[in-house]
């Protein structure tokens, strides 16, 4: 303890003597220039569109790396991010498939009054929305069925309370402990600070540091629960949303049960002209602050020297240079791809660590085309989240065990009836989603096969899953889009695997259990390669708005506000960006 009070205490002597440069090397006046509206998102890669210097490359252009590079251009940095695939947006992109648009992984967002100073900070106020359940005076964002019982969740904490209260009034009291804890526990800010401070000096005390995050991201979500709620179907309502999360009750933490759930409780809210404009105006953001993005080349691998990365690889062999290099494509991703064959500081603890990796949920997706309008159909801006019974544990068990026979859980959309644009673009027709889980390990047999190109047997098998999911489920809640049907495309873990380059196939990097968030020595955003930094979903928690966060804290990092004086005054990169101009 004694020694580790004084190397605290170097620490911070060591930071004040250098903190004076490091506020200096802030200071950079960006280049900033008007851009007229166009598509940004497919600019393809070519040797000759690639800037002679280089600050930073960002490999991947989901939201964690645009974020980065967002930021880093607004402080004057020269960015290039690496896109393989031919459109740039991550889990934020869409295709369009018989005449339509299709979402992918974003379906909505929550706190957006509390995360909108972020998006227009990012996109220079580009970026508008529209709240889910605007056809409804209840504002409702999230529908749960548990066999044939439904529960409404409304916008504003205090009325999906009431609500919950007068369906299950036996529990009042437990209801209410329930939200009360829900609000303490996602407040919990020291899980950030874990990513930043020197790790095995806090980690070590983190237990009397913050005792309630400490229990709380060990303890599931269920057993939890269980504590103050006796009513299993009710325990199972509240934990209706565990798809945004990847996990069922009794293996997700509680911490991230109530991060998630305390995201959505004043509702949901969808981008005005959809997802793809997230990452587009971004993009034309960070064009406008002099950065380039560019799509359609993978990197091959990181150019490491001397324990350094000096640069990037790239498929066809050209050789990119940078200051510093910024990976947003996973953990397991980077360390097996990027650095095959490399070696590199502390390279037997990072395999150590990738041995015991576990992915996260894997996903089946059938899209949807319908004919007539969202109107015209009846249909909601809210989510649908429906299990065959309450009992989760079995429902995904049994499921993953035989997807062709056993009760489906599926989640249903409809972006259609959330876009307030989208009767403009599309007149006429309507879309769904539907996700449900399912082990890529049905389909590995094709996995080398190319992707456009696999046999009859593959489309047979995907298509008879998705067309089980829109027989029994969504003609099941929705009788009138029987005689609607136009087509449908169904999407696998194989699917995913190809158009966002992972290993695995999966929906949220690494596995989001209750073992994760305290074993995080190595998932942060500062490497053992010196100038080599990691972003995404892996770093904080799952979704947009986490891979958002993560962009933030790696962008902190390397502009050095990760230093002690930074953190006790409070200061930051949003802060800063926020100084130094009016708009915000």
């Amino acid at each position: 303890m004694i020694i580790s009070s004084l190397l605290f205490i170097f620490f911070i002597i060591y930071v004040s003597f250098n903190y004076y440069s490091i506020t200096n090397s802030r200071l950079l006046k960006p280049i900033h220039f008007k851009l007229p509206d166009k598509d940004f998102t497919n600019n393809r890669y070519s040797k000759k569109k690639v800037p002679l210097v280089v600050d930073t490359i960002i490999i991947g252009s989901g939201i964690s790396g645009l974020t980065v590079a967002s930021l880093l251009a607004k402080f004057g940095k020269k960015v290039l991010v690496l896109e393989q695939h031919y459109v740039a947006g991550g889990s934020t992109h869409v295709f369009e498939e018989d005449g339509i648009e299709h979402e992918t992984g974003y379906h909505y967002i929550g706190n957006v009054h509390k995360r909108q100073v972020l998006f227009d900070i990012l996109s220079d106020k580009k970026i508008e929305w529209c709240q889910l359940g605007e056809e409804t005076k209840e504002k409702i964002y999230d529908e749960i069925i548990i066999g044939e019982n439904h529960y409404k969740f409304e916008s504003g904490v205090q009325f999906l309370k009431q609500y919950l209260i007068e369906k299950f009034p036996h529990e009042h009291d437990g209801i209410i402990q329930y939200f009360d804890l829900v609000r303490i526990v996602a407040k919990k800010d020291i899980f950030f600070l874990l990513k930043v401070f020197p790790y095995k000096f806090i980690s070590s005390l983190i237990k009397y540091i913050d005792p309630v995050f400490y229990y709380y991201s060990q303890t599931s979500a269920y057993d939890t629960i269980k504590t103050f709620i006796n009513d299993e179907e009710l325990i199972s309502v509240l934990c209706g949303q565990m798809g945004d999360y990847g996990q069922t009750p009794k293996e997700a933490s509680f911490f991230i049960h109530a991060s998630i759930v305390n995201h959505y409780l004043d509702g949901g809210w969808y981008p005005k002209g959809g997802p793809k404009v997230i990452a587009n105006n971004i993009i034309k953001t960070i064009e406008e602050y002099n950065g380039t993005v560019l799509v359609g080349k993978a990197v091959k691998s990181l150019f490491i020297r001397n324990n350094k990365c000096i640069g990037v690889i790239m498929d066809n062999g050209d050789l990119i240079y940078a200051n510093s290099v910024v990976s947003s494509i996973g953990f397991k991703n980077t360390f097996t791809k990027l650095l095959e064959n490399i070696n590199y500081k502390d390279k037997a603890l990072y395999d150590r660590f990738l041995k015991d990796y576990k992915p996260s949920v894997q996903h089946l997706y059938t899209f949807v085309k319908l004919k007539g309008t969202p109107q015209e159909l009846g249909l909601p801006s809210s989510n649908y989240w429906i299990y065959p019974d309450k009992d989760f544990e079995k429902v995904f068990k049994d499921f993953d065990n035989d997807p062709f026979e056993a009760p489906l859980p599926v989640f249903i959309a409809f972006s259609c009836a959330k876009d307030t644009t989208w009767n403009e673009r599309y007149p006429g027709y309507s879309n769904a989603i539907l996700i449900t889980t399912i082990s890529k390990d049905f389909f590995t047999q094709w996995e080398d096969d190319r992707c456009a190109h696999r046999s009859e047997e593959y489309k047979n098998l995907k298509n008879t899953i998705g067309k089980r999911l829109i027989d029994e489920e969504l003609f099941k809640h929705f009788p009138q889009l029987k005689d609607k049907l136009v087509s449908f495309n169904v999407a696998t873990p194989l699917t995913t695997q190809y158009y966002f380059n992972n290993l695995d196939g999966d929906s949220y990097g690494m596995k989001m259990d209750k073992n994760r968030l305290l074993n995080g020595e190595l998932v942060r955003p500062r490497t053992s390669i010196e100038n080599l930094y990691l972003t995404g979903q892996d770093i904080v928690t799952m979704g947009i708005t986490g891979a958002m966060m993560a962009g933030i804290m790696t962008a902190n990092v390397i502009m050095k506000y990760d230093n002690m004086i930074d953190i006790i005054k409070g200061n930051n990169i949003i802060k800063e960006l926020m100084r130094r101009t009016s708009n915000y």
